[in-house]
């Protein structure tokens, strides 16, 4: 299993495997799409398999296909949503034995995404497991975590991926070098977010980006007519918003001396450079409003020209 920028990571989790030493409760904090998933399998591997996440056995390949009995993955267990029920339903099997190795693998994807219900049903299974469990969480915000859970892991925090190394894992998977490296800068490194773009969202993203560029430009006349474009489709007007609340937020951070993380660094700077920061929060306010609204029929077209004159009023 190859895992991209991530070889410091993959040393130190090795050592501590090869000393028998693997903690019984791991946690992998990091951005969304940053391999936090392809970690804990890394991991499963590592506690599975009898040489150590060699890659090649029936084990490891069985982990890297999802298709191993004795690593679970419980968000996916539970219906992809984390529900008292399902839950409890799953945490019952615990008491059942592995079925073909030592040690059973729970693996607790986004589990800041759970309510403090669901995660304080774990505390006594992860302090006091019985011997042949292991439990893997991953998470992108740690700070929401009960510090009754934190204090019974051992974290780990994920490293963003260096865009040359993005860039080699696309071109394995078999993309061609041109989109490889437009997708690496453009998502900053972000394997997840590469993967999982296809051909329609990487329009939707341009259209953004052309609504930015605009905005930055300080030309509204074009970035209106550009939204427009898209005012007969709801769910593309909506990932619209989406995006430019990201560039937005690009754009905020970069005002403050931080780095941009999302696609179209340039037209976040060009926002950056061109409005004080309290103009580009009022644009952010205005695209929120947008997104808090989307439930209801409005009129699309009516909505684009309202988001316009908002940012040309923070102005």
């Amino acid at each position: 299993m190859k895992l991209y920028g991530k070889d410091t990571l993959k040393r130190h989790l090795d050592e501590i495997a090869a000393k028998g030493r693997l903690p019984h409760a791991i946690m992998f904090s990091g951005h969304s799409g940053s391999g936090r998933k392809t970690l804990a399998r890394y991991t499963a591997q590592l506690f599975l398999c009898p040489e150590r996440a060699c890659g090649n056995c029936a084990v490891c390949r069985s982990i890297e296909n999802d298709a191993h009995p004795d690593v679970i993955f419980v968000k996916r267990q539970c219906g992809g949503k984390y529900l008292m029920d399902p839950l409890s339903d799953v945490l019952r099997d615990v008491v059942i034995l592995p079925i073909s190795g030592e040690m059973k693998i729970y693996v607790f994807e986004e589990c800041d995404t759970m309510l403090p219900r669901h995660l304080n049903a774990l505390l006594k299974l992860i302090e006091e497991p019985a011997p042949h469990l292991r439990f893997i969480f991953t998470c992108e915000n740690t700070a929401i975590i009960p510090e009754t859970i934190m204090s019974r892991v051992t974290e780990f925090e994920v490293p963003d991926t260096p865009v040359d190394e993005c860039e080699r894992c696309l071109l394995d998977s078999g993309m061609d070098s041109a989109k490889a490296r437009s997708l690496a800068e453009m998502f900053s490194g972000n394997i997840g977010k590469c993967g999982g773009l296809d051909g329609s969202e990487g329009e939707l993203i341009g259209a953004a980006r052309t609504v930015a560029a605009a905005i930055g430009a300080r030309d509204f006349v074009t970035a209106g007519g550009s939204l427009a474009k898209h005012q007969s489709n709801r769910a593309e007007f909506g990932a619209i918003m989406d995006y430019l609340v990201n560039l937005f937020r690009d754009a905020m951070a970069l005002k403050f001396g931080c780095e941009a993380e999302y696609f179209g660094k340039k037209e976040s700077r060009k926002i950056a450079d061109n409005f004080t920061e309290a103009e580009i929060l009022n644009m952010l306010d205005a695209a929120f409003e947008i997104q808090r609204n989307e439930i209801y029929n409005l009129n699309l077209g009516l909505t684009g020209a309202y988001f316009i004159s908002k940012v040309v009023d923070s102005v």
